[in-house]
């Protein structure tokens, strides 16, 4: 199947860098409409540790952030658009949400959660035990007042496994974390993310309900309004090194000049 004009331009760093210039012109997350904004971050290298910070700075300009407990609260009440809320999310537990992105955190008075892979934290993948949070760092994160979610027992596709399959890595994490943790895990985020591909959104989001899980993050742009969004929470990817125009392009809504 030959590739969209979209794609091409996705997939050409000048033009999709472009394209975001002239997005951003148009539109602006001073106009990005009311509701949750779950932010998903992977890695955060020592190089990015400032422009994470500028980008936090920044968001907070247009919106409150939140626990990921209150951000559940706020979209199953459907009271979340009332506001502009932001919740930070991090993904797989990388070493470095906790060197690097944790003491900008700290220092903003930023709440967040890191959503671990149970099995990593003490067999990270191919022994690369630098590479990954550990139980110390985990410690570490949670004395900082932050939370910590499930992000599957060992990060396989659930699209791809049977529901008892399913049932069990979801299960089985949580029962890991919070044995590990002692807090209660209420919030899991899909590996992937991606309905259809990566999971299924008619048979695992109520698997992740009956293992007592509150929400179910996926990674599909948009914004939690109302509690139909609980169990199929969308969250903007980010990476610490854009430039806050991108942001504005990806996250922000359209202008009144472009209305």
């Amino acid at each position: 199947m030959p590739r969209t004009l979209e794609h091409f331009i996705r997939d050409t760093p000048v033009l999709r860098e472009a394209a975001l210039r002239v997005r951003a012109l148009s539109r602006s997350m001073a106009a990005a409409p009311a509701g949750l904004y779950t932010l998903c971050y992977h890695h955060v290298a020592p190089g990015e540790q400032a422009g994470f910070a500028r980008q936090m700075c920044f968001l907070g300009r247009y919106g409150t952030f939140v626990t990921a407990d209150r951000a559940a609260d706020l979209v199953a009440s459907g009271t979340a658009g009332q506001g502009r809320h932001f919740l930070v999310s991090f993904d797989d537990g990388y070493a470095d949400t906790h060197g690097v992105a944790l003491p900008v955190l700290r220092a903003l008075s930023i709440p967040a959660i890191v959503f671990l892979v149970s099995d990593w934290v003490d067999a990270p993948p191919g022994g690369d035990r630098a590479g990954y949070m550990d139980r110390a760092a985990v410690a570490d994160w949670l004395a900082a007042g932050l939370d910590v979610g499930s992000h599957s027992a060992s990060h396989r596709n659930l699209g791809r496994l049977a529901a008892t399959e399913v049932a069990g890595e979801l299960g089985r994490s949580r029962r890991d974390l919070e044995a590990m943790t002692g807090r209660p895990v209420r919030h899991f985020a899909c590996p992937w993310g991606v309905a259809g591909t990566d999971f299924d959104p008619g048979r695992d989001p109520a698997l992740a309900r009956d293992a007592g899980y509150h929400s179910f993050h996926t990674t599909r742009r948009g914004v939690a309004r109302g509690p139909e969004d609980l169990l199929l929470m969308p969250r903007h990817v980010l990476e610490p090194a854009w430039g806050l125009y991108q942001i504005d392009a990806l996250v922000g809504g359209p202008t009144r000049a472009a209305r």
